[in-house]
């Protein structure tokens, strides 16, 4: 069920979906199935909305306006911003009270925040400045994503467990608290749990556009979360497409079915999703 090149996040984890309310499996002998469907409902959710709901740490090159303000997609935070006076020339750095993100209230940090869209030069910039015009002449690294919140897991790594930038397994101080399908937030590094036992979860470093690190004992565990609209309605895809590949099985039918179209919680999805959805560009 797992499809190659999908990326490694889930808008619902393995709890909420095996849990009583939604399937209702026990045990961990279908885990490995459950993330790929769950895996696969994100990813679906991603194309429908044409926006995704985590946040990739990268740079982009964006080409100047010739102006005073840019347009720059659904930013979260910006790393660093740089110019060059002309294609291919040598950039420029731009120092943090030169430029302002908009909206001013966004606030995409916070669980009813959304995303920047646009950066834009500060009245307090040093001379004239503007957005070279030409191609590529603007690059920014930072966080994009529609909105950057992390909770706590209520854990941390286990006292005299810390973890090298290479290990793929994580202990947690506290058992029962990781799930499979989350995305933790431990420094600046992101982690992808692709199972667990309770208490020492497998994962994948380093996700998202991060750099696997070396985390110290006692270091804590952020958790992402997603707008609860986004979350329930990624459950009730993985459930549903779950159940009717179970049924189709058991009629010695292969498949899950033609998505959630075919489905009967095709509108229950569409309305969770209407708010966030945007119009496809292009």
């Amino acid at each position: 069920m797992r499809l190659e090149g999908f990326m490694a996040n889930a808008y619902c984890d393995l709890e909420l979906l095996k849990a009583e309310g939604a399937l209702g499996v026990e045990g961990r002998r279908y885990d490995r199935r459950l993330l790929g469907v769950v895996e696969e409902a994100s990813r679906w959710i991603d194309g429908y909305c044409n926006r995704r709901f985590y946040v990739v740490a990268e740079r982009r090159r964006f080409d100047g306006c010739g102006g005073r303000e840019l347009a720059v997609g659904e930013l979260v935070a910006v790393t660093a911003l740089e110019t060059r006076g002309q294609p291919g020339g040598r950039l420029e750095v731009w120092d943090g009270k030169d430029y302002e993100l908009y909206p001013l209230e966004a606030r995409p940090g916070r669980p009813w925040g959304r995303p920047y869209d646009r950066v834009a030069v500060s009245a307090a910039a040093a001379g004239r400045r503007v957005f070279p015009g030409g191609s590529g002449t603007v690059e920014i690294a930072g966080r994009w994503g529609f909105r950057e919140v992390v909770g706590e897991s209520g854990t941390t790594i286990a006292a005299g467990d810390g973890m090298t930038a290479e290990a793929g397994e994580l202990t947690a101080a506290a058992a029962g608290v990781l799930a499979a399908g989350q995305t933790l937030l431990i420094g600046e590094e992101q982690l992808y749990v692709t199972g667990t036992d309770g208490v020492t979860a497998v994962v994948k470093r380093g996700v998202n556009g991060t750099a696997a690190a070396e985390h110290l004992g006692e270091a804590a565990i952020g958790v992402y979360g997603y707008p609860g609209p986004v979350t329930e309605a990624c459950l009730q895809l993985a459930a549903d497409w779950w159940q009717r590949r179970e049924r189709a099985v058991a009629a010695g039918l292969t498949g899950r079915g033609d998505g959630p179209r075919r489905s009967g919680v095709w509108k229950e999805v569409k309305e969770l999703l209407a708010g966030y959805r945007r119009l496809a560009v292009g």
